[in-house]
């Protein structure tokens, strides 16, 4: 998948291909230019951003440089937002109505004419959903755009929802944090508000850089104006290319807001997805520089039901439907599995033929075979001894070694279970990618004799995955039990 970011006057492109162990072997390309690109988020002349855009892919490599499939990312000024606090009691089917009836009341009235998508978080106490809408004529002028260079557009992002994603993991549970995104460029300071449900602002805050000056006057400017509107921002997450240069003790003390830059976020709470990332030369990918991509590469992982492309206010088209998930930030479309799919064809053949061999119609004649019958035994009672109770053998967690495989495609799966598994007793733990990602049933492995410990994590995961399979495990294995992680994990 090649992921490109258009801005202003840069353009920026990431190609990812995944392998079969899970990881992406990645490549990456930009360019500024002095011509303006977008014109309130729009093409501004579709032949200069379709030169523009293949020159940038043009430095790529190998397959990467034929891609033809693109997610593209915008900034936040193409798309229109808002957001609103849903009731806690209210069903997901119900959601996307509600946001449509409050969407009619908000934005502009020629809502038929574009597309949506809506994702939500929330904690014990709220639940905030925000929706995203984009003109169909602004996709469109994209899609001509690629199409003069024979790319196809595949999927649609806003550049807000890939920053959220590049810190959500840092948010702590029960706590509202407002959090400023700031990129720290040569010549440059732009920054989103965000609070701990998502985008909080859709305007940028933008400001050239003086020469010799820093960015830390017009960032400690900005957060004396919110202080004025009595809305104190708690940290500032600060990226961008000369962000890797900020000391911050010093930089949080001449700016007044505690930051956090994002080079110390990343190992901490997206190890899992960095150690993915495999560069096609011997150069560490430059995270600060496109983490605009990085970010929409974990947002499209994490968040397979969003998306631009197909949803519409239009009411001839009926809009499918959504389901809520307490943990994450997305509300995903409903679809049918194929695992559903295949069950609904099999018990459809299995009922037609069990009705054409209980009946008989005109002209089929069909029989099944008759059996001699057999004289029933008299059953002669039997005393029955009195159970001996067998002993449940004493479990030391503690002492129990634990490893835990990632066979869910889905990064960090396993750091999931582990944590589960802490708060279980459990001590000795070490976590590990599964040979496949195609597991679809979490299974549980023991030695044999110790079925006892198969049957005792099952019942302590059986809020997180009911079906569990548990299989034998071989002896030489060091663990004591291994659990590989499938996509029923919830």
């Amino acid at each position: 998948m090649l992921y490109i970011y258009v801005g202003q006057h840069v353009i920026k492109a990431l190609h990812v291909n995944k392998s079969l162990l899970g990881q992406y072997s990645v490549q990456q390309s930009e360019k500024k230019f002095s011509v303006q690109l977008l014109k309130a988020g729009k093409v501004a002349h579709t032949d200069i951003v379709a030169s523009a855009i293949k020159e940038v892919v043009s430095h790529l490599t190998g397959g990467a440089a034929k891609e033809k499939q693109v997610s593209l990312i915008l900034p936040q000024e193409a798309f229109y937002f808002f957001r609103s606090e849903v009731p806690n009691d209210m069903a997901p089917s119900a959601v996307t109505s509600f946001m449509k009836e409050k969407a009619r009341s908000v934005l502009p009235a020629h809502l038929d004419n574009v597309y949506f998508d809506f994702v939500g978080a929330e904690n014990e106490t709220k639940r905030i959903v925000s929706l995203y809408a984009i003109e169909e004529s602004t996709v469109q002028g994209y899609k001509d755009t690629l199409q003069l260079i024979d790319m196809q557009l595949v999927a649609l992002l806003p550049d807000t929802l890939s920053y959220y994603k590049l810190f959500e993991k840092t948010l702590r549970k029960g706590k509202i944090e407002h959090i400023l995104y700031g990129l720290y460029e040569e010549d440059s300071i732009s920054a989103y508000l965000f609070d701990s449900f998502g985008l909080l602002e859709k305007e940028t805050f933008t400001a050239k850089l003086e020469q010799g000056k820093g960015v830390e006057r017009p960032l400690k400017k900005i957060g004396a104006e919110y202080e004025e509107k009595h809305l104190k921002i708690n940290r500032l997450i600060l990226s961008g290319t000369l962000s890797d240069s900020v000391r911050q003790d010093t930089f949080t003390k001449d700016v007044g807001i505690w930051t956090n830059p994002l080079k110390r976020i990343l190992p901490h709470f997206y190890a899992d997805y960095l150690k993915m990332l495999v560069p096609i030369d011997t150069n560490p990918f430059p995270i600060l520089q496109f983490d605009v991509c990085f970010g929409a590469l974990i947002f499209t992982v994490e968040n397979k039901g969003f998306s631009l492309l197909k949803n519409t206010f239009s009411p001839s088209l009926a809009v499918m439907g959504k389901s809520v998930q307490k943990k994450g930030f997305t509300m995903p479309s409903f679809r049918f599995s194929k695992e559903i799919v295949l069950f609904i064809i099999s018990f459809g053949g299995s009922f037609l033929i069990f009705t054409l061999l209980t009946q008989s119609p005109a002209g089929f004649n069909m029989r099944l075979p008759n059996f001699m019958a057999k004289a029933k035994p008299t059953p002669v009672p039997t005393a029955v001894p009195s159970p001996t109770a067998i002993p449940t053998p004493e479990v030391k967690k503690e002492a129990i070694k634990v490893k835990i495989l990632n066979g869910s495609g889905v990064p960090g799966k396993a750091g999931v279970v582990k944590t589960v598994m802490k708060e279980k007793g459990y001590q000795d733990i070490v976590t590990d990618n599964a040979e496949t990602f195609d597991y679809k049933i979490t299974e549980i492995a023991v030695k044999k004799g110790s079925e006892h410990l198969g049957a005792l994590v099952k019942a302590e995961l059986a809020d997180y995955a009911k079906d569990v399979k548990i299989t034998i495990l071989a002896e030489k294995e060091k663990a004591d039990i291994v659990v590989t992680v499938g996509t029923d994990f919830k």
